[in-house]
């Protein structure tokens, strides 16, 4: 007995059935995380203190600068009233003997600004923003650090000026994010790939790649650890530059 023939159209109508969920899974993962970002928008009091390291290497393609590196620390208070950054006067006194000698010093307090800290001590609507030009392109059961996650993959679209389109030939940025068993982010990665070109003949290109991880804290999302690392060639010259903070919250 020969096995009975069906009509291709309902195959196809089931593959796209099959597709549908698949897609609606995927929005509803990524609408699940906005939801449980948008509860995160704590103002409780909280202090923390901390550690910032920047550094750098730049040249040409035949010979590099060696290596300079800083590190600044900062005590920082947030709550319903706003933001302080408490920097000892020790260090104060410090960064302006050593800012000569050592540029980086003044790049790494310049850096750790207070727009900077607000990001980190309010991880959930910086989240919130990276997500309004993402795709969500992956979800999977992972295990992290030893606890089981799921991983979300996004594809993110850059808003790029004008000018920008006219010189970049090609940009890639991709996110994941790992969340636990209560839908809260646990860490997450941000890659980024440039590829263009300026004044017709000068190639350029540059990546960058972003490791955050991240402690809730109340109704907040803290970003306790941030590490950031880019590299850029063109014109026959390049370098690397590389940032790292770690955030202690304190006991109140």
């Amino acid at each position: 007995m020969k096995p009975p023939k069906f009509p291709a159209f309902h195959l196809l109508s089931v593959s796209a059935l099959w597709m549908s969920v698949a897609l609606s899974a995927r929005a509803d993962a990524a609408a699940d995380l906005k939801t449980v970002l948008s509860k995160l928008d704590g103002q409780e009091p909280l202090k923390a203190h901390v550690d910032y390291t920047v550094s750098s290497t730049s040249g040409d393609e035949d010979k590099k600068s060696a290596a300079k590196a800083a590190t600044v620390s900062a005590q920082i208070e947030a709550g319903p009233e706003g933001l302080r950054i408490l920097w000892s006067r020790e260090q104060i006194e410090s960064a302006e003997d050593s800012t000569k000698s050592n540029p980086q010093v003044g790049r790494a307090m310049n850096e750790l600004s207070a727009t900077h800290l607000n990001g980190y001590l309010n991880g959930a609507s910086e989240m919130l923003r990276n997500l309004e030009r993402a795709q969500l392109t992956e979800e999977k059961s992972v295990s992290w650090e030893s606890h089981p996650a799921r991983l979300l993959v996004f594809k993110i679209t850059p808003e790029l000026s004008e000018k920008d389109r006219k010189y970049i030939k090609q940009l890639d940025t991709q996110a994941r994010i790992w969340i636990g068993a209560d839908g809260v982010p646990l860490a997450a990665e941000k890659e980024l790939h440039v590829k263009g070109r300026a004044l017709l003949v000068i190639t350029f290109e540059q990546t960058e790649k972003e490791q955050y991880r991240f402690q809730r804290v109340g109704n907040r999302l803290v970003v306790v650890q941030h590490l950031k690392e880019s590299a850029g060639s063109g014109g026959g010259e390049s370098g690397q530059q590389t940032s790292r903070a770690d955030l202690k919250v304190e006991k109140s």
